[in-house]
């Protein structure tokens, strides 16, 4: 469960883009000890990670993973969740009413992502996608040496999450609690507490046949639709 921590240490801390590279080099280092090989199969995961973390820098806020329940029940289309998928879009347009445009697609992200990051990665696959991230978010922004040191226990942190059992549920109950707004979010979980039974007993799958998954295009939808039309009366006044 250190993931958990180890993004609210990302949260508190800062750390810059250096600290991505510093992680590579580690697993890199753990390549040889590691039993098992990069596969094909750790390529849904390592997509999945690099989104968490995108979704992240995006929102700067870990309160959002809050809402998973709802995108799990809602993109999977659990049966007799319609109410439940109802009631959470109504929340969920209220509160990307509130948010960026940056800050909703990175809520997008960080929560589809965290529902696709199930299965454990080779260290081969993780050294490539903390590179790729390194690279990445090194070319886009900035870094400061005098905190090398944080950058550095963020790296040591990351390899601890490989180390780790990971619960998809225990993550995102614990994200309630990093800001007094993600409070209210404790209904997402209180009406539906058994949403990763329901997932897991259906081998991580969206049910057949089912389009609840459009609701969160609606709403984005919904959204920019009036704020276009917002727009183009402050134009015409």
């Amino acid at each position: 469960m250190w993931i958990l921590f180890h993004f609210i240490f990302l949260y508190f801390c800062q750390p810059s883009s250096i600290m991505h590279l510093f992680a590579s080099v580690l697993f890199m280092a753990l390549i040889p000890i590691n039993t098992r090989k990069i596969n094909t199969r750790d390529a849904v995961p390592t997509a999945a990670l690099i989104g968490m973390y995108i979704g992240f820098y995006l929102t700067q806020e870990l309160y959002h993973w809050a809402y998973l329940p709802w995108w799990v029940t809602t993109i999977c289309g659990f049966r007799k969740q319609k109410i439940y998928i109802w009631a959470g879009g109504v929340i969920l347009g209220c509160l990307f009413f509130l948010l960026t445009w940056r800050q909703r697609i990175g809520h997008c992200i960080m929560n589809v992502c965290r529902m696709l990051k199930l299965n454990e990665q080779s260290m081969a696959s993780l050294a490539i996608a903390h590179l790729f991230m390194g690279v990445l978010f090194t070319m886009v922004g900035e870094f400061d040496m005098d905190n090398m040191y944080i950058d550095v226990l963020a790296s040591i942190s990351a390899v601890s999450c490989a180390c780790w059992p990971d619960h998809m549920s225990w993550f995102s109950i614990g994200m309630v609690f990093t800001h007094p707004f993600a409070g209210a979010l404790c209904l997402i979980h209180l009406c539906s507490p058994y949403w990763y039974h329901y997932y897991k007993n259906n081998h991580y799958r969206k049910v057949k046949y089912t389009f609840y998954f459009v609701y969160p295009v609606l709403i984005l939808l919904g959204l920019f639709f009036r704020e276009e039309i917002e727009l183009a009366k402050s134009y015409i006044s």
